[in-house]
């Protein structure tokens, strides 16, 4: 087996995708968490491959940013389908979810709290749900076959960040609640999520 080592903020923020796989396979990893801010700027930034985290660590080899680094681990992991036929529908369904995420970022981006507030009501009220409704057609017991796949993963790292904006959505979308519960008492993920630290994002 490999050594995984994967640098990022003491966060969750765009590594935590990562570390629930790691989790979820049951695979051991480096968590490794710089100070803050300066810690990157003066110590890693420069010498990262391309100054940005995540990056994983493959037996000392880095590699960066956190979607290839997610697909990669769901394909070591067994995590991508049985064939390409499903790992197709993993990544459309990735995409999809990718929305949501572009519909919250200028909610953490903006300054100006009357902007903000503009900002998440039609994130909540409009853009979110158009997704969910998408989502909540795709969905069955899982997302793709009939096992756990990364995508069913990185929708219950989405949620995590969506309730937190939007509150009770997926009351809304029933069979996208029961594969969130579903994801939440996994006992891997679950374990995780007990243990990892309480940070701010």
């Amino acid at each position: 087996m490999p050594q995984y080592k994967l640098i990022y903020f003491n966060g969750r923020g765009l590594a935590e995708l990562s570390r629930l796989i790691f989790a979820y396979a049951g695979v051991e990893f480096e968590d490794f968490r710089m100070k803050d801010r300066e810690d990157f700027l003066t110590n890693f930034k420069p010498v990262l491959p391309t100054g940005r985290v995540p990056v994983l660590e493959v037996d000392g080899k880095q590699y960066a940013e956190s979607a290839a680094i997610a697909r990669y681990l769901a394909r070591e992991f067994k995590l991508y389908g049985k064939d390409n036929l499903e790992a197709l529908q993993i990544d459309g369904i990735l995409d999809t979810m990718n929305d949501i995420r572009m519909a919250l970022m200028p909610i953490f981006r903006e300054q100006d709290e009357a902007k903000k507030a503009e900002l998440k009501k039609k994130a909540v009220e409009e853009s979110i749900p158009a997704v969910m409704a998408i989502l909540e057609k795709l969905v069955g017991d899982v997302f793709v076959g009939n096992s756990i796949t990364l995508a069913d993963i990185a929708f219950f790292r989405t949620m995590e960040i969506t309730l937190a904006q939007a509150g009770n959505i997926l009351e809304n979308y029933p069979k996208l609640k029961a594969l969130n519960d579903k994801m939440g008492k996994e006992p891997k993920i679950a374990a995780w999520v007990a243990k990892r630290p309480e940070t701010p994002f």
